[in-house]
């Protein structure tokens, strides 16, 4: 019995079929892009008053304490951490102060005229550690 062995056929493949198998490495890299803060927990937040008052008030900076480098840097207002400034009017039960502006780390607070007290200035953002946890760091502002 003979056995006959068809001759192979090399077939080269198509342009459509290259440039997919391009795309598809293409699109596999950019999502392997690590994220800077992926496994970087807040731990906390540290808020100090500039001792130095601007023209539209006092200026805060929140601080934060981080797991993984940079360890102490601004606390961003962008997520993960999404963090955001606030004035405690709990202890006063009236309002003395507000912000004026915010930005990524730093808040201007300014104190309502006529009005006089002390009152916290805190930050407060997610720990990006998986769960709803959150951080929060307090100053105070002394209102005439």
């Amino acid at each position: 019995m003979e056995m006959t062995i068809a001759p192979r056929t090399h077939r080269r493949p198509s342009l459509l079929a290259t440039l997919g198998l391009a795309f598809i490495a293409v699109v596999m890299i950019s999502c392997a892009t690590p994220n800077p803060n992926f496994g970087r927990i807040l731990t906390s937040i540290v808020v100090t008053a500039d001792p130095q008052k601007s023209q539209n008030g006092q200026v805060f900076t929140a601080t934060g304490t981080f797991s993984q480098a940079p360890f102490s840097a601004p606390v961003p207002s962008t997520p993960p951490y999404s963090g955001k400034f606030f004035v405690d009017t709990t202890a006063t039960n009236q309002v003395i102060a507000t912000i004026v502006t915010s930005g990524s780390g730093t808040a201007t607070v300014q104190c309502i005229s006529g009005m006089s007290g002390t009152v916290n200035v805190g930050d407060v953002a997610s720990a990006n550690n998986g769960t709803p946890t959150t951080v929060t760091g307090l100053a105070q502002i002394t209102c005439p």
